[in-house]
């Protein structure tokens, strides 16, 4: 600690409210990261699906092409089961671009808490210096993650 701030008793406190309310938004982070993390099985069965229901469609498609004669009751059932794969397959396709999303909002979270930890070690922070909110604020690449610093902001200052 710089002896201005020894000295300065009401610079000590900010200094140390300012410590605790970086601690505070990266816990805020952490537990954001942590709510979006549960994807990762549901992301691989969407995948899975996605491709098994690719292969079903290509069999589907190849059954027709053998069977050029087949009965029209036949040839109904399977023009039906091919649009309907189809359309499952458009919905999962917009449900893994939302489990992608998740998953990159969940690695920004978690580089900018890194990045931020590593700084408030001691060996990265020169004496005297605090890892301040606005450093914090400077490390964020989302609208989404500005959010949580406001969140907890509010929830602890009452801003």
């Amino acid at each position: 600690m710089p002896d201005e701030i020894k000295r300065d008793p009401v610079a000590a406190m900010q200094a140390e409210a300012n410590a605790r309310m970086v601690c505070a938004i990266l816990a805020g982070q952490v537990a954001s990261l942590r709510e979006r993390m549960d994807a990762s099985e549901s992301f691989d069965l969407l995948w899975r699906t996605t491709a098994l229901l690719s292969w079903l469609s290509g069999l589907l498609g190849d059954l027709s092409c053998t069977r050029p004669h087949a009965n029209e009751v036949l040839q109904r059932e399977r023009a039906e089961a091919i649009a309907e794969v189809a359309e499952i397959r458009r919905a999962l396709d917009a449900l893994a671009f939302m489990q992608t999303q998740r998953q990159d909002f969940a690695r920004q979270i978690a580089d900018c808490v890194v990045t931020a930890l590593e700084r408030l070690a001691v060996a990265e922070t020169p004496p005297g210096q605090n890892f301040s909110l606005s450093d914090l604020k400077a490390l964020y690449v989302s609208d989404d993650q500005r959010r949580v610093h406001e969140s907890v902001e509010q929830r602890c200052c009452g801003k």
